[in-house]
């Protein structure tokens, strides 16, 4: 599933870890992820003049206030 978030509605990327970077793992709880699986897709972020892209997901407990196991 994929649901675009807007900038202001996600952490700060430079405060995210590698594994928050590259969606392995939640943006707000680090929770580890397995996309596709029991992941949101927070839309990808492209590249700009001063940051890398990065690729936002989240665990359905941050993202809907549940656990759906």
């Amino acid at each position: 599933m994929s649901t675009y978030l807007g900038e202001d509605l996600l952490p700060g990327v430079e405060t995210l870890t590698a594994e928050q970077r590259r969606g392995a793992a939640c943006v707000w709880c680090e929770t580890t992820l397995q996309p596709g699986i029991d992941d949101v897709d927070l839309g990808a972020r492209h590249a700009t003049r001063t940051g890398p892209a990065w690729f936002p997901r989240g665990c359905r407990r941050c993202c809907y206030g549940r656990d759906d196991r």
